[in-house]
């Protein structure tokens, strides 16, 4: 085989304490981050005042609301139930966002479906019916380096540490992603590798490390697929005006002149801990703006949706973050466990997104619902003595609606509306 040198430029971001900080508060709920807010009230500012003592009153409302309402009847209650997506659906949101190619997509599409309840790689999985796919579909030959480089990828997705093989490749993936330092994650390992080896007892462990091993899963697929109930507060109100809606923060109680006093409190402090309460108002400072232009822009894109006058529209997060000029990443976790209240009902606020089948803009738009029910119409019209194939249905859809999407998709989509195939129905 002739060797030769390759080399390829990579663009990378050096994501520091406090900016990690600042990029998992965009994905915390409005609770969450009035949690974190009330701790920096109780710190800095004096009660006997008023912005202070509502900010308090509007927290121990909510902190109320979530004690006395969880495990209870919903009943008469203004309650949301919520659904979490499952672990493979949560994976899928964060694939489509990767710069990946179709190969590499197609790849991770099938790593994906390939991982079980618990996040663990099936066992039964072999490379080898990768490849054959990967050939079938784009001719093209894959090697095993190329399908670990991908899978690397969805394991340090959210969870970190699913599509795992073994429990130790979890582990080693989770505590990477802890934030601590190099000592402390070493530590941590030894701690793991002593208590399995029944060289210490958890109970014998400081408080510190014992806290650390909590943020380590044993069941990545645990917290998905199941639903639960809890009180929230809506981050975000949209009002009906003349024929359009107007959207704004659910925030007032936490007004710009209470974040403004704290703001100068911690100047007057130059220690550590106050350097990292400044980090955490600027980064709740931007998680509002990017909240409201990401709102603003999804309530105007399903204007006539929200007015009942026709389906959703496609719009991706990656169509949004072209628009505002930032990341797809960023907008995936700010619609995260966030929610919307309109005037007869509330929702996730990612409810208003809509995924577009033709993920690479290429002829018409069409969502999942509109495909289903092209493939029905279009099966029902067939002569039922030469039914139609999947690649058939593709270059209808193609020819006469220039509606570009692959047949995978068309049998996907059959196959949920419990069509047999073209040989079972001939």
């Amino acid at each position: 085989m002739k060797q030769s040198l390759r080399q390829q430029q990579k663009l990378s971001i050096k994501i520091t304490p406090n900016l990690g900080n600042q990029i998992k508060l965009l994905s915390l709920n409005g609770f969450e981050i009035s949690s974190k807010l009330n701790k920096l009230v109780e710190k800095y500012l004096d009660e006997d005042d008023k912005k202070v003592n509502y900010f308090k009153d509007e927290y121990l409302i909510d902190r109320y609301k979530n004690i006395l309402y969880s495990g209870t009847s919903n009943e008469n209650r203004e309650f949301f139930q919520i659904k979490e997506p499952d672990l493979k659906e949560k994976l899928l949101d964060q694939l489509s966002v990767e710069p990946l190619s179709e190969v590499e997509n197609l790849i991770g599409e099938f790593l994906i479906d390939s991982i079980e309840s618990n996040g663990r790689l099936d066992p039964e999985l072999d490379f080898q019916d990768i490849k054959r796919i990967v050939f079938e579909d784009f001719r093209t030959i894959v090697d095993d380096q190329e399908i670990e480089e991908v899978l690397t990828i969805i394991q340090n997705f959210e969870p970190a540490g699913c599509a795992f093989r073994s429990i130790n490749e979890s582990l080693e993936i989770q505590i990477n992603h802890l934030s601590m330092d190099t000592n402390q994650k070493e530590v941590l390992r030894k701690t793991l590798k002593n208590l399995i080896n029944h060289k210490i007892l958890l109970s014998d462990l400081p408080n510190n490390i014992k806290n650390s091993l909590k943020n380590l899963s044993l069941d990545l697929g645990g917290n998905f697929g199941q639903s639960h109930e809890s009180y929230l507060r809506p981050d975000v109100i949209a009002l009906k005006g003349e024929g359009s809606w107007h959207v704004s923060l659910n925030d007032d109680f936490m007004s710009k002149e209470l974040l403004e006093e704290i703001k100068n409190k911690i100047d007057l402090s130059k220690d550590e801990e106050s350097m990292n309460h400044k980090s955490f108002l600027v980064g709740l400072e931007r998680r509002h703006q990017t909240l409201i232009v990401v709102s603003k822009i999804l309530v105007e894109v399903q204007n006539d949706y929200l007015n009942e006058k026709t389906d959703k529209r496609a719009i991706s997060n990656k169509e949004i973050a072209d628009k505002l000029n930032i990341s797809p990443s960023t907008v995936s976790r700010i619609v995260r466990n966030k929610f919307i209240q309109f005037p007869n009902k509330v929702v996730p606020l990612k409810n208003l997104l809509e995924k577009r089948l033709n993920k690479l803009n290429k002829g018409n738009d069409i969502t999942s619902s509109d495909l289903k029910q092209l493939i029905e119409e279009l099966i029902m019209k067939e002569d039922k003595s030469n039914p139609r194939s999947d690649e058939s249905l593709k270059s209808t859809l193609q020819d006469e609606l220039g509606i570009s999407i692959s047949r995978r998709t068309i049998t996907k989509y059959r196959t949920e509306l419990k069509i047999p195939s073209t040989r079972s129905r001939s």
